[in-house]
């Protein structure tokens, strides 16, 4: 897999972005989901006879909006060159090259004041270990 490479430097000059796009992110998430369970229950209610098609047609344009906002929102935080892993959490990784070339990631999630964490690439958020004890060539 061909990832963008960054040191710790450059992963933290990307936090303050990066917060504003998962807060985005999460934001348009929750209003397409309200807005589809709204849809939901106005097709329910033609269903049972009642004159609401125009309100689907508006309910759907309202979505399809806020759809196209969150794909912009997920395009953007996908352009900064690091991996959204879990929204809920704000979880996003940054490749790194370790002393000897070794890929890992730096780790981060939204309600970290900074980039405190590193795992390997099989290890996953369960592993991760304070990045002192990361041996860096290019802090």
């Amino acid at each position: 897999m061909a990832w963008h490479y960054f040191n710790v430097s450059e992963a933290t000059a990307l936090l303050p972005r990066l917060r504003e796009l998962l807060d985005a992110l999460r934001r348009f998430r929750d209003q397409a989901a309200l807005k589809k369970t709204r849809l939901e229950m106005l097709w329910q209610r033609l269903g049972r006879g009642e004159s609401v098609l125009a309100r689907i047609s508006d309910e759907q344009r309202e979505l399809d909006r806020v759809t196209a906002r969150l794909i912009a929102a997920a395009r953007d935080l996908e352009g900064t060159g690091c991996i959204l892993r879990d929204v809920d959490r704000g979880l996003v990784d940054f490749a790194c090259r370790a002393h000897g070339g070794r890929t890992v990631f730096l780790c981060w999630h939204l309600g970290e004041a900074a980039i405190e964490f590193w795992h390997g690439v099989d290890e996953g958020y369960a592993g991760r270990k304070p990045l002192a004890e990361l041996p860096l060539d290019d802090v």
